[in-house]
């Protein structure tokens, strides 16, 4: 086998363990069940790690923010209509652009998911489409 065809070879076989490895987030939902109390857990983590960032509106205009630099706003949760699993993974893992911290090292899975309840059931101002 000449070079190039091994590192082809390694290369697609990287590539299929990545992609076998990778879970989209989209069709994932909420574990935990919607209750009064989950979504008082939501608001009050929102209220205490995200509320700088995304306002307590979730608007995208918290103190921390520039104003200015419209290219990095955190996002409009209220506008936004990311399923559930994509607003966990941009919790728990964070973002490149605009930036945002993970929350992994900061947050239980339950205590993201909580988050992720109140968001999409409390901020947005209608209810996210079936995906």
């Amino acid at each position: 086998m000449t070079f190039k065809k091994r590192v082809s070879a390694s290369v697609f076989l990287l590539s299929s363990v990545v992609a076998s490895l990778c879970v989209l987030p989209a069709n994932e939902k909420n574990p935990l069940s919607s209750s009064p109390e989950l979504l008082k857990k939501g608001e009050s983590l929102f209220k205490s790690n995200c509320v700088g960032c995304h306002g307590p509106k979730g608007l995208g205009d918290g103190p921390d923010v520039d104003k200015k630099d419209r290219a990095n706003r955190p996002a409009n949760l209220a506008m936004s209509r990311n399923p559930e699993g994509v607003v966990f993974y941009k919790i728990w893992n964070g973002r490149g652009e605009p930036k945002m911290t993970a929350f992994k090292s900061r947050m239980t899975k339950d205590e993201a998911w909580a988050v992720v309840a109140y968001v999409t059931s409390s901020l947005r101002s209608q209810p996210a489409a079936a995906p």
